[in-house]
């Protein structure tokens, strides 16, 4: 048998093994990406990806948050019937919201604040959260009288 000597491979060229592996990584780390991409799409729904409906700018981002998962069951109809009486709130809605998140950066104002003050960062807590519970008793009342005009087999459908 004749052998034949080996090439000598260059110091400054890697063979083709290296690159194998080097790209074979490479397509695992993308597929991993990917991967998590569209898994999380599937599990975690992400305004990136999601566009929020027409109603979110009328009402303001918690509004829609329980408004979404409220309607989400109802039928067309039934769902435009909610949505109308909800909008007539909007206006006031949006005022409180506005109102809230105003506070929120009051308090944080108050918290990062060079020289602390207890009972102003107190004051601030107690208003924040009476903003809150109004936000809350007149998305609540919004959302009350628009079920008091679905009907019964529709708000069966709210309990699924």
């Amino acid at each position: 048998m004749v052998s034949e000597p080996m090439p000598a491979r260059s110091p400054g060229r890697p063979d083709g093994r290296r690159w194998m592996t080097i790209l074979l990584f490479v397509s695992l780390a993308a597929n991993v990406f990917l991967l998590a991409l569209f898994g999380g799409r599937m599990f975690h729904r992400h305004q990136m990806f999601d566009h929020p409906p027409e109603y979110a700018a009328e009402m303001g981002p918690m509004a829609n948050r329980a408004l979404d998962r409220l309607v989400g069951p109802l039928s067309a109809a039934d769902r435009e019937i909610v949505l109308d009486t909800v909008r007539s709130h909007a206006g006031e809605l949006q005022q409180i919201y506005r109102s809230v998140h105003e506070q929120r950066q009051m308090v944080a104002q108050l918290l990062r604040a060079d020289r602390f003050d207890r009972k102003a960062v107190d004051d601030a807590f107690s208003e924040l959260r009476r903003r809150t519970d109004t936000m809350q008793l007149t998305l609540q009342a919004a959302v009350a009288d628009a079920i008091a005009k679905l009907s019964p087999a529709a708000r069966k459908q709210l309990e699924d």
